[in-house]
């Protein structure tokens, strides 16, 4: 222990002598402890707990009664928010006097209905949350705090959470049978089961005929105290369920209720796979991590020879020695993880009082999850320690002779060090290569694998490649010279670079393999170039509004008008057949629905060519569909579904020919409007389909007609079938090589900086026999172009393979789930498709390291120092 004691003061003088390299080395450990410090804190403020939810729950109540409907007693868990059994049938609800007397003598309740349905601010009906809950009550404080307005006080008048962006003073129509509403405030959204929603006093929006809608029941209680767990208990007999902050807040001692097996299958979801998968992950942060800080500790150890030398002269062993400087790691480790901790925490601090807490923003209470902040900071910690182990070994060899008479020692090579890292090279490609036909945990797990055999390999690779720079020019000779001579120092910022560069390769190569997919792929339901102007229940004024912008935008076309059926209510409906066409498969389903209304221009426009017997059946008012195998005795009976129906899916007959088309169907075909109205539906115009003759979609041309649509409505989407994927890849492949590309500038240039440090008497040297300053420059340049152009080309090349395996398995899942079209044919599979995008990995692997080396050309210090050799 003293020995411990000793060596941590001396690591704490020279942490505070070499200030600048110890500050590199504590931001390089420190930065990631501090990111995942934020990203953790932030999520767990984010994540709202049950009790974390009770004021908005419950408000100012002692409890929340819920009335299950059960006629038999009932075993809830502790939040009262899951009970069992569960029955389809529910008993009538029971009134409130009823439920007073349950609670017993001094209960007063309050009702609590919910259920959901439809509104319209003078667009199309959007669906929303319901709740009658007098928010006038003291009881409810805290459950829904207003943002502006008023809370109603009569049956004409509700709020709406302010996510809905209804102004107050807006008149709503509620449900389909518009039923006029006043808006008369907007309150704050929750983060519970209510989220957006409209709110009006009891009695006031449940009674309006409104479909088959179900309500649900609960009731707000004031009682003489909140009840505890034995009177939970008594109150699930009645078939009563009940939250409590009395039971939230000591809960019984022996888990009970559904809750607990939900947790058994939540804690089982932590698959192997995951944890393989979250073990390597967090492997591969510490080893880069540890690639980046431990050249800084190398070079700490060449600036220390002298100090460790006397050590060992005056009786310090081999082990105090390695004691030294791992009590450098354990310091600098300590310091970064805790500064690293503190900081992320302020960080999360900050982001959550500009986003707020709720009420007065979408957070919970500002929450720091300690136990994996400590994690966080014991990896960190780890970290700073793993990457003083091998210069700590180097310690220990000190020759303190050599370095007393001011001899630069020799390193060597050992032989089983290659050997060693092509072993692991080799298990982690296997690994990878299994990746493909199993899961994504082996190909990080194979990466992991793989970046420690590159640690065993790159010295004897940075050794050799130090040999072959005799014919160089001079500045690039000596940095190739001291990049071999120093290997400590050189490999580890080699692989740290190669390790960023091979996973911009890998992402490189996943995205456009992607994109090479998607073109290959037939996946467009529609030919490619269309464009459609589409909107279910946009009403038929703003319809003709939008015709002229389309006809502006795609001049010398005649946009095909396209319709859907509606009910009595102006719901739109969509059609699905009764039979299944093709087993374990998806049907695919674009803008224009399942079954399209329209005329003879929207079916020579599906089938993509002219059929004239098809057209004459359409014009006689039957329905086209195109899988003759759906058709029987000159009828197609299909499934009707409708957003917002309480009742099960109805069927209709239609009088329907059958037609073969070429390839999958987009549609199940076409049918004309008689056939709608004869079924006892409306149709509504929803939108307008310009062919590829009509030219494409360009970004510009849907910028515009965007921006005048919207200024009319925003019910209508535009969507063009031309590849608008390429926009999203080339954004990823931005983001991913800004991201690459700052760990590779920022571990070469640390390497360079280092190396120059370290190299300092051999740089006066060069300037005391006549080298001018600019060879010092080069000099620093060409230490960074050695490490960014060794380390950048060949972890572009290294990142082909993961990148590989990634393509195979995403080929693989996309195999296993076909999808086809209305008519049971498939749409083409693609296989495996793997392209490389030569142009930006020549680009980056050229462009980095002569970017590096002109940032340590520029900022390369040319001032003589004057030392002192000895010997």
């Amino acid at each position: 222990m003293s020995a411990l004691l000793a060596a941590l003061r001396i690591s704490r003088r020279d942490m505070w002598r070499a200030r600048a390299r110890s500050a590199l080395i504590v931001v390089m450990i420190g930065l990631p402890v501090l990111a995942v410090t934020a990203v953790l804190t932030h999520f767990a403020t984010r994540d709202l707990t049950f009790e974390e939810q009770v004021p908005m729950r419950l408000g100012a109540a002692d409890a929340r009664v819920a009335d299950t409907g059960e006629g038999r007693q009932i075993r809830q868990d502790v939040t009262g928010d899951s009970w069992e059994p569960r029955s389809d049938k529910r008993l009538e609800p029971r009134s409130r006097e009823r439920i007073q007397a349950l609670l017993g003598q001094g209960a007063r309740v309050v009702p609590v209905r919910s259920s959901s349905d439809e509104y319209s601010a003078g667009g199309r009906y959007t669906g929303i949350t319901v709740i009658e809950l007098d928010l006038r009550d003291p009881m409810t404080k805290g459950m829904f705090p207003l943002v502006q307005g008023r809370y109603p006080e009569n049956a004409d008048e509700v709020v709406v959470t302010a996510s809905r962006k209804v102004p107050v003073g807006t008149t709503i129509r509620y449900t389909r049978r518009g039923v006029p509403k006043h808006v008369v405030g907007r309150v704050v959204d929750q983060r519970t089961e209510y989220g957006g929603s409209l709110i009006g006093p009891p009695g006031s929006l449940f009674p309006v005929p409104s479909g088959d809608s179900h309500t649900w029941d609960t009731w707000l209680a004031d009682l003489p105290s909140p009840p505890t767990w034995t009177e939970t208990l008594r109150l699930n007999q009645a078939g009563l369920a009940v939250t409590s902050p009395a039971v939230l807040a000591d809960p019984p001692s022996v888990g009970d209720g559904p809750g607990q097996a939900l947790d058994n299958h939540m804690r089982s979801a932590w698959t192997v796979s995951g944890m393989v998968a979250a073990v390597s992950g967090i492997a591969l942060a510490v080893i880069e991590v540890v690639l980046l800080a431990g050249p800084a500790f190398a070079v700490g150890i060449r600036r220390r020879r002298r100090e460790l030398a006397l050590l060992s002269a005056q009786g310090a062993s081999a082990r105090h020695l390695k004691l030294v400087v791992l009590a450098d790691g354990l310091t600098l480790g300590l310091v970064a993880a805790v500064l690293g901790s503190v900081l992320g925490v302020g960080v999360a601090r900050v982001a959550a009082a500009v986003i707020g807490i709720w009420p007065d923003g979408e957070l919970g209470p500002f929450e720091v999850p300690v136990g994996q902040i400590a994690l966080v900071a014991a990896l960190g910690l780890v970290s700073g320690v793993v990457a003083a182990v091998v210069p700590a070994v180097q310690a220990a060899r000190t020759d303190a002779v050599t370095v007393l008479a001011g001899r630069r020692p020799t390193a060597r090579d050992r032989a089983g060090r290659p050997l060693a890292g092509l072993v692991l090279l080799v298990a982690g490609t296997a690994t990878m290569l299994y990746g493909v036909v199993s899961t994504e945990a082996p190909i990080y797990l194979g990466g992991a694998l793989g970046l420690l055999g590159l640690v065993m390999v790159t010295p004897w690779l940075v050794r050799r490649i130090g040999g072959l720079a005799g014919g160089l020019p001079l500045p690039l000779r000596l940095a190739a010279r001291d990049a071999s001579r120093n290997r400590g120092r050189t490999a580890p910022a080699v692989v740290a670079v190669l390790a960023a560069a091979a996973v911009f390769g890998t992402v490189a190569v996943g995205v456009t393999s992607s994109a090479a997919t998607v073109a290959r792929a037939s996946w467009t339901p529609y030919p490619q170039g269309t464009t459609m102007v589409w909107g279910d229940e946009v009403p038929k004024e703003t319809w003709d509004r939008i015709r002229p912008l389309v006809t502006e935008a795609f001049p010398g076309t005649t946009p095909i008008e396209t319709y859907r059926a509606l009910d009595d209510e102006g719901r739109a409906l969509d059609f699905g057949m009764e039979r299944r066409v093709c087993k374990g498969c998806f049907l695919r389903s674009g803008p224009l629905g399942a079954l399209p209304v329209g005329g003879p221009d929207l079916l020579r426009f599906l089938l993509g060519r002219t059929d004239r017997a098809a057209e004459a059946a359409l014009a006689e008012g039957k329905a086209v569909i195109f899988d003759p195998g759906a058709v029987g005795n000159g009828k197609v009976r299909l499934n009707v579904t409708a957003f917002g129906r309480g009742d099960e899916d109805a069927t209709v007959t239609m009088p329907a020919v059958g037609v073969t088309v070429r390839g999958p169907a987009p549609v199940l075909g076409v049918a004309p409007v008689a056939a709608v109205t004869g079924a006892g539906y409306v149709p509504g115009l929803s939108g307008f389909v310009v062919g590829p003759d009509g030219g494409s979609l360009d970004p510009e041309r849907e910028r515009r007609l965007s921006v005048s649509m919207y200024t009319i409505t925003h019910d209508a989407g535009i969507t063009g079938t031309s590849n608008v994927e390429s926009g999203r890849f080339d954004l990823t492949l931005w983001v991913m090589g800004a991201l690459a590309s700052l760990v590779v500038l920022g571990g070469t240039l640390a390497a360079a900086g280092l190396a120059a440090a370290d190299a300092r008497p051999d740089l006066d040297t060069l300037s005391a026999v006549g080298a001018r300053p600019r060879t010092r420059r080069t000099v620093a340049a060409g230490q960074a172009v050695f490490v960014a152009g060794l380390g950048v080309p060949l972890g572009l090349l290294i990142g082909l393979l993961p990148g590989f395996a990634m393509a195979g398995q995403s080929a693989l899942q996309r195999g296993a789930h076909p999808e086809a079209g209305f008519n049971g044919v498939a749409y083409p599979v693609p296989g495996l498709v793997f392209s490389v995008p030569w142009l930006t990995l020549v680009a980056v692997g050229v462009g980095l390291p002569l970017l590096a080396g002109l940032i340590a050309l520029a900022f390369a210090r040319t001032g003589v120092t004057t030392t002192r050799r000895l010997g």
